[in-house]
């Protein structure tokens, strides 16, 4: 798999660790030591540039505000989750996006996307707005364009998604349940045009089923689709 000079880590589950060809380390979502399938070494992402967060639910943010204080990454999350992370503490270096927003952390740039998914912040102690649930699109300094599609179900305009932004990458979740299974995973490849695709939001828990081995039969033969592990880095 052609990165261009980054690497990827799969943490586990939904969050993954970008090393950027000149040194910078982005995280996105951030369930880490709450993870049951996130290695213990993993616990601690180490040193972070930014953070960048698609939506609030705890397999998401699990790990969140203890990162943020920990590591005070620039954080990327919708303008609504903006009020959450506030009500926490962690607002000193949030910047609040909205769908088709693009903003810059670490060198990458990142637009907002559209997620055909829920969303609710699952804190107790808190009662205010979650916005809607998103997904990224990386352009990194050298020019890898990844979409980092966040939970969602296939949906049409990730074609607009292949016109705009041609992304040569797509991590994408595959566990069926609460999000795509390798059937719809196969579709969203389709329409977003790409040669490889790295799968997430598989495995932690017995109904996320969905495998990439799946996925890589559904896919022309010309698509990567790794197998990989928790912990894995590309």
């Amino acid at each position: 798999m052609d990165l261009r000079g980054n690497s990827v880590t799969w943490a586990g589950h939904a969050t993954w660790l970008w090393e950027t060809s000149e040194g910078k380390r982005v995280l996105v979502d951030a369930w880490l030591a709450g993870c049951p399938t996130v290695p213990e070494e993993l616990h601690d992402p180490g040193h972070l540039d930014a953070l960048l967060l698609t939506h609030g639910h705890g397999d998401h943010i699990g790990d969140a505000v203890t990162t943020i204080k920990a590591k005070k990454p620039q954080v990327l999350s919708t303008y609504d989750m903006n009020h959450w992370l506030t009500a926490k503490g962690c607002a000193d270096d949030v910047v609040g996006m909205n769908m088709g927003g693009t903003a810059e952390t670490a060198g990458v740039r990142v637009t907002q996307l559209y997620a055909r998914h829920s969303n609710g912040i699952d804190d107790p102690d808190y009662h205010g707005p979650a916005g809607d649930a998103t997904g990224f699109l990386l352009e990194f300094p050298d020019g890898l364009r990844v979409y980092q599609s966040g939970d969602t179900d296939v949906f049409g305009d990730m074609a607009l998604i292949r016109e705009m932004y041609e992304p040569h990458v797509a991590v994408l979740s595959i566990g069926d349940l609460f999000t795509m299974g390798p059937k719809g995973a196969a579709k969203a490849t389709e329409l977003l045009g790409v040669k490889a695709v790295l799968c997430g939001h598989w495995g932690t828990f017995p109904p996320l089923i969905g495998r990439p081995s799946e996925l890589r039969k559904l896919v022309p033969g010309d698509v990567e689709v790794p197998d990989l592990e928790p912990g894995d880095r590309f």
